[in-house]
């Protein structure tokens, strides 16, 4: 069972010693077993839980392991199995457990998102300096992690939180197309006078406008285009998108460029709960980002096992096994379907072929 599982870690980890790459693979396996990031848990897995629980805690600690170059190697892995043509949608976005923080880029596959690359700090090192690692992290992530990758197929999506100019500013000058929300205190420039985006009027029952090109951010001027999309919530209350781009998108294609964006949170979803990261207890920064990586690697491993299983012919009777037979939707993401199927049998992980490439449009 665990042979393909293990060809495909020597793939992401090509440079780490053997025993390294079989202990991230148990633990990734007995991840996809027990969903659960405790490290407890973990152990029980296996049949000595003593030497297990020091096991996992030797792989976390390891000094040699630095959690930038495992980020670095997992995406490089991602990277060689992306298409060769069509969008690749990047989702930017912060991820948060007590005083630790993680910044992530995803990569949508279907309707989730894998995570891609990422960087770990504690509040300690956020404080006044979020911005700035931000930026940061934009230019490592395409000018090294995605550098194979043209700039005109990769398209970044980000919440209000990204909207910052500077970024705008290193997002332009590297030729990467965006679509981000900002906030709606922020003023545009309509005509003659500056005006804050909640007081632009809209025309009846209206749910996209776009405005063209404006100049945003009073303070700091840039030139962006930007377009509004609404919608009533189950109050009937309007939440509004106040959507900004460097492409010139119909409102209609920036609010529908955005809305994958959620992807990215149902793949946090999907690590956090599903995968039990939320229950990781560890102290340290550096340990508690060498976890993640056992969760991004279970994360593409369960995607890719459900990316074969879609394009398998037997795909959809084994899909009935565990969700309703619905012709478009399901009520289970990929993932829970793969990690549902996985629980009733072995005979599943022979679909997992490391030399295949991911689908970015294969869906439930």
């Amino acid at each position: 069972m665990t042979t393909r599982l293990r060809e495909y870690i020597s793939l992401v980890l090509p440079n780490a010693h053997g025993h390294q790459q079989k202990a991230v693979c148990d633990f990734v396996l007995a991840l996809i077993s027990v969903q659960s990031c405790c490290q407890a848990t973990l152990a029980r897995f296996f049949d000595n839980f003593e030497a297990a629980s020091k096991r996992v805690s030797r792989l976390l600690h390891n000094a040699r392991l630095l959690p930038d170059e495992l980020a670095h190697a997992h995406a490089r892995a991602l990277c060689q199995q992306l298409p060769l043509e069509g969008c690749v949608r990047v989702s930017l976005d912060w991820t948060t457990e007590d005083s630790q923080h993680l910044l992530i880029a995803s990569v949508r596959v279907g309707r989730r998102a894998v995570p891609l690359y990422w960087r770990a700090y504690h509040d300690s090192e956020l404080r006044e300096r979020m911005t700035l690692y931000e930026r940061e992290f934009v230019r490592l992530l395409f000018n090294e992690v995605l550098r194979g990758v043209a700039r005109r197929r990769l398209l970044l999506t980000a919440d209000r939180w990204f909207a910052d100019v500077d970024l705008l500013d290193v997002l332009d000058e590297m030729g990467i197309s965006y679509v981000i929300r900002t906030k709606s205190n922020y003023k545009v420039r309509i005509g003659e006078a500056w005006r804050r985006l909640d007081s632009l009027s809209w025309r009846g029952n209206q749910r996209r406008r776009a405005w063209g090109r404006v100049w945003y951010a009073e303070t700091d001027p840039r030139r962006v285009f930007l377009a509004q999309s609404r919608a009533r919530d189950a109050k009937g209350r309007w939440g509004v998108w106040h959507l900004l781009s460097n492409r010139p998108l119909s409102a209609y294609g920036m609010a529908a460029e955005y809305a994958r964006r959620f992807t990215c949170e149902e793949g946090f979803r999907d690590g956090k709960r599903l995968l039990g990261f939320v229950r990781t207890r560890v102290a340290c920064i550096k340990a508690w980002s060498r976890m993640f990586l056992l969760v991004a690697l279970a994360l593409a491993v369960l995607t890719q096992l459900g990316c074969a299983l879609v394009r398998n012919t037997a795909g959809a009777w084994l899909l009935r096994r565990v969700r309703s037979r619905r012709n478009v939707r399901s009520e289970l993401s990929l993932v829970r379907s793969i990690v549902e199927l996985l629980a009733q049998g072995e005979d599943l992980w022979r679909l997992l072929d490391h030399q295949s490439r991911l689908n970015l449009e294969a869906g439930l």
